[in-house]
């Protein structure tokens, strides 16, 4: 839909860190396909070589819906990328080299279940194990949070009465609303690249994360605590081991969410 009026330069700028925010994640999730499609076998193997265009996808649509107005739809999408990525990580991890044919037929309890729980079975070794709860319980959130808006419910009625009893329709929504919907999806979409990578080969974490002279990557997501903490895992490798304080430093200086 068409605004009637000026849009604020505070909203431009929303809706511009938003844009920002889905580069980075499509950044990094084109980083992972194409290294991880080294693999020959990639394409017969790994679901994410078709899932990906339902990344795009989604992904894609987060900044035109945001513009519009169109939030709980934006949350509805974020919940899929999110419960995508937990059903890709379960999957890949148990059937990485069986056929992709075999992994739908095989594993169509997993697919279809609408339960996350299978999250707290999966083999999340790139963070630390002390970190792990805390992880589970942030996705929990998460999913909480975006669930609310795919069923119609008694509490999302009344939060759409108060939003529109104070002017808040489609499309008029403040700066601030869109504020705290980037948020959301910042926390979102981190959370599914850390399912992603871990649906993945090790290497292809290192790959993105860890630069030539052993900096971490400078990019919208080292903000992520828990992206962080994937990064933190590779402060083994030779590249990083002369400046590992400082790469410490810079890293965990970064982190904001």
């Amino acid at each position: 839909m068409e605004r009637s009026r000026e849009v604020p330069e505070a909203i431009k700028r929303q809706v511009q860190q938003t844009e920002m925010i889905c580069r980075s994640f499509l950044f990094g999730l084109g980083f992972v396909v194409k290294d991880t499609a080294r693999d020959p076998s990639y394409l017969d193997n790994h679901l994410l070589s078709y899932t990906s265009q339902d990344y795009l996808q989604s992904i894609v649509a987060l900044p035109l819906l945001v513009q519009e107005g169109i939030h709980n739809v934006c949350r509805r999408e974020l919940r899929f990328v999110l419960e995508m990525s937990i059903k890709l990580c379960s999957v890949q991890q148990q059937q990485y080299a069986a056929a992709i044919a075999t992994k739908v037929s095989t594993l169509k309890a997993t697919l279809d279940s609408t339960n996350i729980s299978m999250q707290k079975q999966l083999n999340l070794h790139l963070l630390a194990t002390s970190e792990i709860p805390a992880f589970h319980q942030e996705v929990g959130r998460l999913y909480g949070e975006v669930s609310g808006y795919v069923h119609l419910t008694q509490g999302q009625i009344l939060e759409r009465m108060a939003l529109v009893d104070q002017g808040h329709t489609s499309g008029n929504e403040s700066a601030a609303d869109i504020e705290v919907l980037n948020k959301v999806i910042a926390r979102g979409l981190a959370c599914s690249l850390v399912f992603v990578l871990h649906s993945v080969p090790d290497y292809v974490a290192g790959d993105l994360l860890v630069q030539r002279n052993g900096d971490s990557l400078s990019w919208f997501f080292a903000g992520s605590k828990f992206i962080s903490l994937v990064d933190e895992h590779f402060d083994y490798k030779h590249e990083r081991q002369a400046r590992i304080k400082e790469i410490k430093r810079k890293r965990w200086a970064s982190v904001w969410f």
